[in-house]
C-alpha cells in the first residue's frame, strides 16, 4: 500500500457497535440500509532502483485487485478469518503503524524544503549561514528513507489484511472509487521517485544548481499531498458518504470525493502532519544532543530540537481550529456523530484528549521557557514563566472539566453539578483554549526579544501597540464567549467562529508589526547553543511519545464514531467483531501500538545515522534568538 497521506483503510474495520438497524437488507454479502441524507451538499540503504520496482510492483497489485474486485465480490464468507486471528485487531494495527509513518514522511519534507530555501536565499550574502540550514535541512531529510520503506511494509501489511479479511467490503470500496485507484499508484511512484532523487542528488545540485534541487523538493511535497487527499476521500466517504443512491450504487464520482468532510480533513491532516513530524524530528535531534561526545554536535542538535519545537509550537495554534473545522461538517452531516463524540458513549476520550493536549501545550511551552536559559540577560523575559505556566494551567482545568460527572448511575439522574454544569459547556472552553493559545503566542514573542533590542526609532510605540493588540485580542475573544454563554445555541456557534477570526488576526497582525519591529534589532547577547539543560531534551523525547499517543486515540475516536457502519448509513459493520471495545482496552492497544511505532522508529533512525551527513562546526553564523 502507498506509504504518503493517512490511509482510509484504518477506518473500515475499526471498533464499531453491536447494533443491527431494523430494516436492513443484503446485497452482494454487505449489509446495507438507505442512508441518512446530509443537509449539505454531499545512508547504508538498498539501491534506489529495487526500492522504484518495488514500489512499480506494488502499484500493479492495487490495480490488479481493483479490477478483480470491481467485477463484484466472488462467492465466499463475508468476513473471512485470517489464521484465527482477530481481524480488526490486526488491521487496527497495521493501519495506525501505516498512519503514522505516512504522517512523518509526508511532513519532514515540507519544513525541510523550506529550510533548504532559507539557506538557498542568503547562499550569495552569508554562505557560513547557506551552509547551517543546508545542514540542517539535509540532517531532517536523511531519516526519510528508512521511514519511507517502514511506510510501504505497513501499507502492504495492511493491504493484505485488507483484502483477505475483508473482501466484499473493499469489492464495494473498488466499485465505488475505481478510478481513484489507478490514479493513486501514478502520484505515489512519482513522489517515490522525487523523494530518492531529491534526497541521493543532494551533493550534487548545489551551488548554481541549487535552484534544482529546490524544484525538486516543491515536486515531492505536491505528489505526497495529492497523494494525502485522494487517500482522504476514501476515509471520509465512509463517514460522510456522497455521489451515491440510497441504496449505495454510484452517482457521482466527483461527489464521492468531494464529499462533506474531505476538505476538513484535509486541512486538519496537514497541520496535525507537520506538528507530529516536527515533535518526532526534535525528539530525534535529542537523542543524538545526549549522545554527541563533541560540543560542535550538541549546539548542532540543539539548534535543530529547537527549530523542529518552534515549527511545531506555530502548527499547534491552529491544530485545535482545524479539528474544530473537521468536527464542525460532521455534526452537520450528521446529529448522531454529535451526541455520540461529545455527550454519547465517546465523550470520555475528549476528556482524556484536553488532558493530553495539556501536556504537549505545556510541554511545548515549558521548552520554550527552558531555551531563555540559553540567552544571558533574559531574566526580564524569564519572570514571566511562571505567570504563563499558571495561566496555562488555569485553562487547561476549564477545558478537561466534564459538564457532569456521574459516578454511578444513579448519580446520572441527577441535575448537572452548580459548578461544573457551568464550566463543561462550549462557552468557557472556547474561551480557555483560544487563551492558552494566546498565552502560548505571547511567550514566543517574549523569546524573540531575548538579547536582541530594537533600533527603529519608533519602537518604544510599537511595543506598546503590539502589546495592546494582544491584550485586545483577550479582552475580545473572553467577551465573545462570554456573551454566547447566555446566548442562544445557533448564535453560540457564531461566535466561537468569530472567536477564532479574532485569535487568527491578532496573532498575523501583531507577528508582521514585530518583524518591522525587530529589523535590524541589536543582538547584545548572543544564543550559547548547546547549554540547554538536558531535562529540556527529556522534555522533546516526552513530547514526541505524547503526539504519537494522541494521533492513534483521536484515529479511533473518528473510526469508532460510526460505531455499527463500515460506511456510515450504507454499508453495515456485521463481523463477529463488531462492537466498542472498552476504554481501557483502547488505552492498552493504542499503547502498544505507540510503543511498536518508535521501536521501528528507532531501527529506521539507526539505519539513517549509518551515513553521516556533511560536517559543520558551530562557528558559522549562530542564528538569532527565534529564528528557524
Amino acid at each position: 500500500m502507498p506509504p504518503a497521506g493517512p490511509s482510509f483503510l484504518r477506518a473500515i474495520v475499526e471498533p464499531s457497535g453491536t447494533s443491527s438497524a431494523p430494516g436492513a437488507i443484503v446485497a452482494a454479502g454487505l449489509a446495507v440500509k438507505p442512508f441518512e441524507r446530509a443537509t449539505r451538499r454531499s545512508a547504508a540503504m538498498p539501491s534506489t532502483p529495487v526500492r522504484i520496482l518495488g514500489v512499480a510492483a506494488a502499484a500493479g497489485c492495487l490495480v490488479a485487485a481493483h479490477s478483480a474486485l470491481a467485477q463484484g465480490p466472488a462467492p465466499g464468507p463475508e468476513y473471512p478469518s485470517i489464521m484465527g486471528m482477530d481481524s480488526r485487531l490486526a488491521v487496527w494495527t497495521a493501519a495506525q503503524l501505516h498512519l503514522m509513518f505516512a504522517a512523518f514522511v509526508l511532513a519532514v519534507p515540507m519544513f525541510a524544503l523550506f529550510i533548504e530555501y532559507l539557506g538557498w536565499r542568503v547562499a550569495r550574502t552569508n554562505p557560513r549561514e547557506a551552509q547551517r540550514h543546508d545542514w540542517l535541512a539535509h540532517e531532517m531529510a536523511r531519516l526519510l528513507p528508512a521511514a519511507y520503506s517502514l511506510t510501504a511494509i505497513t501499507g502492504a501489511a495492511l493491504g493484505f489484511l485488507l483484502f483477505t479479511a475483508y473482501p466484499r467490503l473493499m469489492g464495494y470500496l473498488s466499485g465505488i472509487f475505481g478510478p481513484t485507484f489507478v490514479v493513486y499508484p501514478l502520484f505515489f511512484v512519482a513522489e517515490t521517485l522525487c523523494l530518492y532523487v531529491w534526497y541521493y542528488s543532494w551533493e550534487r545540485l548545489h551551488g548554481e544548481r541549487k535552484g534544482l534541487h529546490l524544484i525538486l523538493g516543491l515536486l515531492l511535497n505536491v505528489f505526497g499531498t495529492i497523494v494525502m487527499f485522494i487517500a482522504d476521500a476514501w476515509a471520509t466517504f465512509m463517514m460522510t458518504p456522497a455521489g451515491v443512491d440510497p441504496q449505495g450504487a454510484l452517482t457521482s464520482l466527483y461527489d464521492a470525493v468531494w464529499n462533506p468532510g474531505w476538505m476538513p480533513l484535509n486541512v486538519h491532516r496537514l497541520v496535525a502532519n507537520i506538528t507530529f513530524g516536527a515533535l518526532l524530528c526534535s525528539a530525534y535531534a535529542a537523542y543524538r544532543f545526549l549522545m554527541a561526545t563533541r560540543e560542535e554536535d550538541r549546539a548542532l542538535y540543539d539548534w535543530m530540537g529547537y527549530t523542529g519545537n518552534v515549527i511545531a509550537l506555530f502548527t499547534m495554534l491552529f491544530l485545535p481550529f482545524a479539528g474544530y473545522y473537521f468536527g464542525f461538517e460532521l455534526f452537520a452531516f450528521s446529529a448522531t456523530y454529535g451526541v455520540t463524540l461529545m455527550g454519547g458513549v465517546l465523550s470520555w476520550l475528549f476528556i482524556i484528549q484536553a488532558i493530553v493536549i495539556a501536556v504537549l501545550f505545556i510541554g511545548a511551552a515549558y521548552y520554550s521557557w527552558l531555551g531563555l536559559l540559553r540567552i544571558p540577560g533574559s531574566e526580564a523575559q524569564q519572570r514571566w514563566s511562571p505567570v504563563f505556566n499558571v495561566l496555562l494551567i488555569a485553562g487547561f482545568i476549564v477545558w478537561a472539566t466534564p459538564h457532569t460527572m456521574a459516578a454511578s448511575i444513579e448519580e446520572s439522574t441527577g441535575g448537572f453539578h452548580p459548578i461544573l454544569g457551568a464550566l463543561g459547556v462550549m462557552a468557557p472552553k472556547m474561551i480557555a483554549v483560544t487563551l492558552v493559545l494566546v498565552v502560548l503566542y505571547a511567550s514566543y514573542l517574549l523569546y524573540r526579544r531575548a538579547g536582541r533590542v530594537p533600533v527603529v526609532p519608533w519602537h518604544r510605540t510599537g511595543a506598546l501597540v503590539q502589546w495592546g493588540a494582544v491584550g485586545l485580542t483577550a479582552l475580545v475573544i473572553t467577551a465573545l464567549g462570554v456573551y454566547g454563554y447566555f446566548a442562544a445555541a445557533e448564535v453560540r456557534i457564531k461566535t466561537s467562529i468569530w472567536q477564532i477570526v479574532v485569535l487568527m488576526v491578532g496573532i498575523v497582525s501583531t507577528f508582521v508589526l514585530d518583524l518591522f519591529l525587530m529589523r535590524g534589532a541589536q543582538t547584545v547577547a548572543q544564543v550559547r547553543w548547546g547549554t540547554l539543560p538536558r531535562r529540556g531534551h527529556y522534555v522533546l523525547i516526552m513530547l514526541a511519545f505524547v503526539i504519537v499517543w494522541l494521533m492513534a486515540l483521536m484515529g479511533y475516536a473518528r473510526s469508532g464514531v460510526r460505531l455499527n457502519w463500515h460506511v456510515y448509513g450504507i454499508v453495515q459493520d456485521t463481523s463477529p467483531g463488531a462492537g466498542l471495545p472498552s476504554l481501557g482496552e483502547v488505552a492498552v492497544i493504542i499503547t502498544a501500538i505507540t510503543f511498536v511505532f518508535f521501536v521501528l522508529l528507532a531501527a529506521a533512525f539507526a539505519i539513517s545515522g549509518l551515513a553521516r551527513a556533511p560536517d559543520v562546526h558551530t562557528g558559522a553564523a549562530v542564528p538569532e534568538p527565534g529564528g528557524a
